[in-house]
């Protein structure tokens, strides 16, 4: 294919891609499918091999150009020998035919009443999802400001945990101030003490220098009567 495509010039490649085109989408018809299933052309292997070349249109690139995308299921089903064989019946193809009709008639009816049960589910829940915010907008003015009761519930519940924290922060800031305030009384406390040791060892050399001037003056009368 990309040799034959690369000889071919550009208007050449234009008419092969709308030639293919219209091919493929006829084999949507199984009435034609049939008629070429009676002239043979299903038993020659060169066009058997062209239908598997055809393959290259269920690509994204190329099916979104087909106005028949059931042409692609023919396709896939050429590619089977029973069903090529089978298709050269009279029978068979007015069964294929009667069914691709109902499909097409009741396809079209499903789907409309799919798209607009969809849109209107769409559009209900929208409209009561708006309808709920301006209930709550005005029940929220006419109490003034008054939350309404799941969002009192909410604040509440918040309110109840805040007490724990304001005990545990004044906890904290009450036994760090403890901790800040005690080096500051033992630097308070500690001349008092000193001067406490002092005096309490100055009494005893005071007490004894006493004693030492009483014996003093005791003894003198003794030493004059001598």
């Amino acid at each position: 294919m990309n040799t034959y495509a690369a000889i071919e010039s550009e208007e050449q490649q234009k008419r092969r891609w709308q030639i293919e085109l219209e091919f493929v989408q006829c084999l949507s018809n199984p009435n034609y499918l049939n008629f070429l299933a009676q002239r043979g052309y299903f038993k020659d292997p060169s066009f058997i091999n062209y239908l598997k070349y055809l393959q290259y249109w269920k690509e994204p690139d190329y099916a979104k150009y087909l106005m028949y995308p059931m042409c692609l299921y023919f396709l896939d089903l050429l590619q089977y020998e029973h069903f090529r064989r089978e298709i050269v019946n009279n029978q068979c193809c007015k069964f294929i035919d009667d069914q691709a009709i109902l499909q097409w008639q009741h396809y079209t009816r499903k789907r409309i009443k799919l798209i607009n049960s969809v849109q209107e589910n769409a559009a209900a829940v929208a409209a009561a999802t708006q309808q709920q915010q301006m209930q709550q907008q005005q029940q929220h003015q006419t109490n003034g400001g008054i939350l309404a009761p799941s969002e009192a519930a909410s604040v509440a519940a918040a309110e109840a945990t805040n007490p724990l924290q304001q005990a545990t922060l004044q906890n904290g800031s009450s036994s760090s101030s403890q901790s800040q305030q005690q080096p500051l009384g033992a630097r308070d406390s500690a001349p008092t003490q000193r001067q406490e040791m002092s005096v309490a060892h100055a009494q005893p050399q005071h007490q004894q220098q006493q004693q030492i001037n009483g014996l003093a003056g005791s003894g003198a009368p003794k030493l004059e009567l001598n």
